[in-house]
């Protein structure tokens, strides 16, 4: 995870820095996170869940930057998964079951029948309601169908009732899932019994869970006990060792002191270390954190510190590090993003710009959207002279204000050009708007 430095009156403070896309869709969610540890984590949890339940297709996922305790499933079948929920999971099992709860939906093909359901019934807004419907198990903030959804009090019962059934199907392959994978644990339960305890603190009755799209807690623990098999159990210890140090980074860069002070070693030194560089304590940060990084061998702690570096300014001790972590990743492409941003290029030779130029096409591609990227490019594309380049980068940092017509007849005017990598980037900005 990425941060920034701020001045806050004198006192030099450090806030979480979000690399981010931005988003062309209607449908706005959080700022998302861009995290290789915990994308290839959540990778490897997905790939668990797919084989064992033989599935083909390729489930995609998004992090995003919320204290609500959440996932979800978007209409394009896009799991939306929220630090809040990270954070309040006590072991890799409870995430795994949320996880293996959203992906049964989307293998359940629930979002196709919901969405026909709600053509069938040609009363409101689809869009708008499928984002509302496409929940899962977990939320802090249950949409209530209501009149201003359904207009028929005997519909919206109809409705309610669907939308339990489904929830219920996805709970059910979630705890299948635990069974084939042979493992199980009581942290699902108590992630659920968390959140029902934070609803009630919100005031969300138990008679408001009746109205919800979601069955009651009570019946959904119950089936959780039904279903635990004290004989199942191959904990993954070397997933809950991953899970609980990228658990520990979530926390540090949230104010979620409960969570923190129920923490173990080595894991709430590593989240405590993360707040100290917060609150603007750099010399005590990476004091706790290199003997941390002495004691348990942990390739990402290296990238933590390059972050923490970073945020206060020291870019060339920054990348040190993160080169550090690349020669075991090499595609953890976030930290290459910082390596390549903060090259200083104005001493260059030109051979040595041109060979950065195209050494990077790989974060252009996959980061078009990223403005630290473009910038760096349009600096390159500056130094070489290459105007094809520079004439793309004008048009399409304008295309946000441009009508689709329009953008449909500009683009084809970069269609013609002899320059391949410029002619791939075309065609991937074109495929995606």
């Amino acid at each position: 995870m990425k941060m920034k430095k701020k001045l806050d009156g004198g006192l030099k403070k450090i806030s979480i820095y979000l690399l981010f896309f931005i988003f062309s869709s209607k449908i706005s969610y959080s700022s998302q996170i861009l995290d290789y540890e915990t994308e290839e984590f959540i990778k490897e949890i997905i790939e668990d869940i797919t084989e064992v339940n033989k599935i083909n297709k390729k489930i995609n996922f998004k992090l995003n930057n919320s204290n609500e305790i959440n996932a979800f499933v978007d209409i394009n079948n896009v799991i939306h998964i929220n630090s809040g929920l990270i954070i309040h999971c006590s072991d890799y099992v409870a995430l795994l079951s949320v996880l293996a709860h959203e992906v049964g939906h989307i293998d359940l093909n629930h979002i196709a029948l919901r969405k026909k359901t709600i053509e069938n019934t040609n009363k409101y807004n689809t869009l708008g309601l499928l984002s509302v419907i496409a929940g899962s198990a977990l939320t802090q903030n249950p949409q209530l169908l209501q009149g201003s959804i359904l207009t028929s009090s005997a519909l919206s019962n109809q409705y309610i009732v669907f939308s339990k059934d489904q929830e219920m199907e996805a709970d059910l392959y979630a705890l299948k899932t635990l069974n084939l994978l042979r493992t199980n644990s009581k942290s699902i339960q108590t992630l659920l019994e968390t959140i029902e305890q934070k609803l009630l603190n919100k005031g969300f009755s138990k008679d408001d869970q009746r109205i919800s799209t979601h069955p009651y807690f009570e019946d959904r623990i119950l089936l959780i006990k039904n279903f635990r098999d004290n004989k199942k159990n191959n904990f993954n210890e070397s997933y809950n060792q991953r899970f609980n140090y990228i658990r520990a980074k979530f926390v540090g860069y949230s104010d979620n002191e409960e969570v923190l002070s129920e923490l173990n070693e080595p894991f709430k030194a590593y989240a405590e270390s993360i707040k100290l560089a917060r609150s603007g304590n750099l010399k005590m940060s990476l004091q706790n954190l290199n003997e941390i990084i002495k004691k348990n061998n942990n390739n990402f702690l290296l990238e933590t510190k390059a972050d923490i570096l970073f945020s206060y300014g020291y870019t060339k001790e920054a990348k040190k590090f993160y080169k550090k972590n690349l020669e075991k990743y090499p595609l953890n492409y976030y930290a290459q993003i910082r390596i390549f941003e903060n090259t200083e290029i104005k001493n260059l030779s030109n051979s040595d710009t041109e060979i950065i130029f195209q050494n990077n096409k790989e974060l252009l591609y996959k980061f078009y959207n990223n403005k630290n990227v473009l910038l760096k490019y349009f600096e390159l594309a500056q130094k070489l002279n290459k105007n094809e380049w520079l004439e793309f980068f004008n048009f399409f940092l304008s295309i946000n204000d441009m009508e689709k017509e329009v953008f449909d007849i500009e683009i084809k005017n970069f269609k013609s050009t002899k320059d391949s990598d410029l002619l791939k980037l075309v065609n991937i900005i074109q495929n995606v708007n």
